[in-house]
């Protein structure tokens, strides 16, 4: 299978965003992110982050959605990240899908770390945010574990690699599938 896109996804505080940063730059494939192209479509349709950045339509949820997906499947070379990247693409079989996982507590205490917080405030709002995802997303997809393995095949944990290994494995995967081909 040759692959022609990266797919990424991760929970909070799982190490995606620095990861796909140094894929690619390695690779040196343009990156997608789903916060990007969350503003993108909001300044499109006309809607102020600024002012309401809670309040948004189910509508520019499935517009970046679906430009994720639109990414993937028409584009060579990209890596895209978000964190429903492998389940949006779970039927796009030139798309390499990657899951950064890590336990809770690291992600929890990275967080923390990343924005100044207690661990334990940093625990309410990790928590609290992934609980909305999770109802946001059932509301858009029906139910499912959105972040399932399954649908990934790479699973990394950041806390056995660096970033480096990681970036290292990844390549060395895309190299052995496209010399399968």
């Amino acid at each position: 299978m040759e692959f022609k896109n990266i797919a990424v996804s991760g929970r909070i505080g799982a190490g995606t965003s620095t990861l796909v940063k140094q894929l690619s730059q390695t690779l040196g494939w343009p990156l997608r992110d789903a916060s990007q192209i969350f503003r993108d479509v909001s300044l499109h349709s006309g809607f102020d982050l600024e002012k309401n950045p809670q309040k948004y339509a189910d509508e520019i949820d499935l517009q970046v959605d679906n430009e994720t997906i639109s990414t993937l499947k028409s584009l060579s070379s990209v890596v895209v990240t978000s964190k429903l990247a492998g389940f949006l693409s779970r039927d796009i079989s030139h798309a390499l899908r990657i899951l950064i996982a890590c336990p809770v507590e690291e992600r929890i205490r990275r967080y923390a770390v990343s924005r100044g917080y207690s661990i334990d405030k940093a625990k309410e709002l990790l928590i609290l945010r992934e609980k909305l995802d999770q109802e946001k997303w059932s509301h858009l997809y029906g139910h499912h574990d959105f972040l399932n393995p399954r649908y990934f095949q790479l699973v990394l944990d950041s806390t056995v690699m660096t970033p480096e290994e990681e970036v290292d494995l990844i390549s060395r995967h895309l190299n052995w599938t496209q010399n399968l081909c």
